[in-house]
């Protein structure tokens, strides 16, 4: 049996004792990863001098130096930052001394097969920098569209187009990202389809004396606009005239400050429109009491305006749940009439009416087909096993060919 790829894992979003949701869909990925390979994380927290007021400020000022989390060595070197995105093109060159130190620190002690970025910005163009400096070779999974953010970002579009010879493989959440990075990579790297991961162990079925609620509809997720909690909550305004005894559970916040205007913007919405004792406000729920609300909801709903995968929706699939979600991008390639309903992204009528349709059809959903299907595509053993693949194959092709040596 081959030796496991000993992996150095790039993530700035990755979750820590103070944001512990912070890139959950990564940490589920590296933990998935064990067996076929051996992770180390180098996830950097932005460093805050002393004296700065902000909440938000002080809880990155509380994050551990580093940790052992699911398993997995988790280092969380301090890097400098901008204010919000003022110096967003200067990251990856402002982080970069400090990654480097703690890389080298590491192999020091152990040599490493692969680099693992998630995102190629900044940590994809770091990864590769820094791949082309050690000879490892360089794998980047990425979560969110490169266009049109790339189109509108030239300083940051420059230094992704002169890391792509210093990458070995990229992967895609899904066919319709895949698409939308191939506009950009214009076949200079191969690109995969690498799905996120359900914690099959967490999401399980409906257990035995749990409570239901079967009025209960469910959101889950940042309060974002473009997580399009809006347009759930006029929805719901729409569908207690059909459904008198309908309301909302939200599971989820909005702990940086930039989106804190977008939760002050839906709760207004709420009070205007005499929904305030239908929505409940949950906060940041721990991916147990997400899975239990799963349970204990008639149905998920995913109103996005955007989603590159919807892990949200995987999951409530894995707890037996239905899902009523926009045709926003990943949902489409997950859902079926047999696991939920779609319907026309940014449209309010369309979202109620879908709503009130799978509620009436609800005792045809089987919950032991949903979640057979959503584990056998997205359970932690199955993408454990491509990852394996993925870095045993990178590691391979990196030993018989010298990497470029193009610079960033």
């Amino acid at each position: 049996m081959a030796e496991p790829s000993r992996v150095l894992v790039l993530a700035r979003s990755y979750p820590n004792s103070q944001f512990p949701t912070l890139g959950v869909w990564t940490q589920r990925m590296v933990v998935a990863s064990i067996g076929g390979a051996r992770p180390t994380v180098i996830a950097p927290v932005p460093y805050v001098p002393p004296g700065v007021p902000f909440r938000s400020a002080a809880r990155f000022r509380a994050v551990e130096r580093e940790q052992t989390a699911g398993g997995v060595h988790v280092l969380h070197p301090r890097i400098p930052v901008g204010p919000g995105h003022l110096l967003h093109s200067l990251d990856a060159r402002l982080a970069y001394p400090f990654i480097r130190q703690t890389a080298l620190a590491l192999m020091r002690e152990r040599p490493f097969d692969v680099i693992h970025a998630h995102f190629i910005y900044p940590d994809g163009v770091i990864a590769a920098r820094l791949g082309r400096e050690l000879r490892i070779p360089v794998v980047v999974s990425e979560h969110s569209v490169w266009r049109p953010w790339l189109d509108r970002e030239p300083a940051v579009r420059r230094q992704v187009e002169a890391a792509l010879p210093g990458i070995a493989r990229v992967t895609a959440v899904s066919v319709v990202l895949r698409r939308n990075i191939e506009e950009i990579v214009q076949g200079r790297v191969p690109v995969d389809v690498l799905p996120n991961v359900v914690d099959d162990d967490v999401f399980v079925p409906p257990i035995a004396g749990e409570a239901t609620d079967p009025n209960q509809l469910l959101f889950v997720g940042t309060i974002r606009h473009v997580k399009g909690l809006d347009l759930l909550v006029r929805a719901l305004a729409l569908v207690t005239s059909r459904w008198p005894d309908a309301h909302l559970a939200v599971a989820g916040g909005a702990f940086y400050r930039t989106y804190a205007r977008d939760e002050q913007s839906v709760r207004a919405l709420v009070k205007e429109l005499g929904l305030t004792q239908r929505v409940r406000f949950l906060g940041e729920r721990t991916s147990l009491d997400v899975a239990r609300e799963m349970r204990r909801s008639v149905m998920l709903v995913v109103p996005s305006r955007r989603e590159t995968f919807s892990l949200v929706t995987a999951e409530a699939l894995a707890c037996g749940t239905p899902v009523v979600a926009t045709r926003c991008g990943g949902p489409e390639e997950l859902l079926t009439p047999a696991l939920g309903r779609l319907v026309a992204n940014e449209n309010v009528e369309a979202l109620a009416d879908g709503i009130v349709t799978l509620h009436a059809e609800r005792h045809r959903f089987d919950t032991a087909s949903m979640r057979a299907w959503a584990v056998s595509r997205f359970g932690r053993e199955v993408v454990g096993r491509q990852l394996a693949d993925l870095y045993a194959s990178v590691a391979i092709a990196s030993s018989e060919k010298p990497l470029s040596v193009a610079g960033t």
